[in-house]
């Protein structure tokens, strides 16, 4: 199937985007499993922030790809498939790189000025559009974390929830560095260290199962065992 669509870009630093695409274009249905990954998340902002600012770059690289010919793939795709596509790929990082500006316009609005009151429904409307946008734009930023919480039963991380749009700061960061470096440095691939058990719930939850060894407890029950492994 990989060869039937010629490959993938090579020099796209996302290549699960490019090659989504090409799938969808090609008739593919494009889906998900229903299951958890245990994949760890960088623990760190360093390498954190070199991820992210991969995997938008990458998105930008595969709107620029796939945007060359705009109506052909809006033909292959059909209208709504278009909408979702763009949504998901160039919109991902249009709106990661206009978040400060509209936080810090609507903190400035609601908090700053004050919020007029007319008498007149139609004149209300559009404050009470603005405010309905700002709430439901905040709730899509925290709902779905709480209920990842309360799914995972991680409730422990419940309390961070409230943070979300810091994180989504550090995101924006992350875009406009990833433009920065795709004038820079196109080829750049941000490497993300895995194996780091130690960071992930997973892997504490594994360690906690498994039962200790004569290693684990520091009893070597002799020949060396303990420190040829």
């Amino acid at each position: 199937m990989v060869r039937a669509l010629h490959g993938w870009d090579a020099h796209n630093v996302t290549e699960d985007a490019d090659l989504g695409l090409r799938l969808a274009l090609a008739g593919y249905t494009v889906g998900d499993l229903p299951s958890p990954t245990f994949e760890e998340a960088p623990a760190r902002l360093g390498p954190w922030l070199g991820q992210r600012t991969r995997w938008l770059k990458g998105l930008v690289q595969t709107s620029l790809t796939h945007g060359r010919r705009p109506l052909a793939n809006a033909r292959s795709l059909g209208g709504l498939e278009t909408l979702c596509a763009a949504a998901l790929v160039p919109g991902t990082v249009a709106s990661a790189l206009a978040y400060p500006v509209c936080l810090a316009g609507a903190a400035w609005s609601f908090l700053v000025l004050d919020i007029p009151a007319a008498p007149v429904f139609l004149d209300n409307l559009s404050t009470g559009l603005a405010i309905t946008l700002f709430g439901t734009g905040l709730a899509a930023l925290v709902l779905p974390a709480l209920v990842g919480c309360a799914r995972r039963g991680w409730g422990d991380l419940a309390q961070s929830v409230p943070w979300m749009p810091v994180y989504f700061l550090l995101v924006s960061l992350a875009a406009w560095l990833a433009l920065i470096e795709l004038v820079r440095a196109p080829l750049r691939w941000n490497k993300t260290r895995h194996g780091l058990a130690r960071t992930s719930r997973s892997g504490r939850r594994r360690r906690r199962a498994a039962p200790a060894t004569a290693c684990d407890t520091g009893r070597d029950p002799g020949g060396g065992e303990c420190a040829s492994a």
